[in-house]
């Protein structure tokens, strides 16, 4: 597998919604009964689960 500039796969983009839950619970954002933090800790498992 080679990287290229620009090309994000299915990882990068699992990572990168781990980090904006990760940044959105360090500011405070609440979601109700929903949280962020397990959120971005789901999405940052799921993208090592991925191919």
């Amino acid at each position: 597998m080679t990287l290229r500039a620009g090309t994000l796969g299915t990882r990068g983009i699992l990572l990168i919604i781990a980090v904006v839950c990760f940044a959105l619970a360090a500011i405070g954002i609440d979601l109700g009964r929903i949280n962020v933090t397990d959120i971005g800790l789901g999405f940052f498992a799921g993208a090592f689960l991925v191919r």
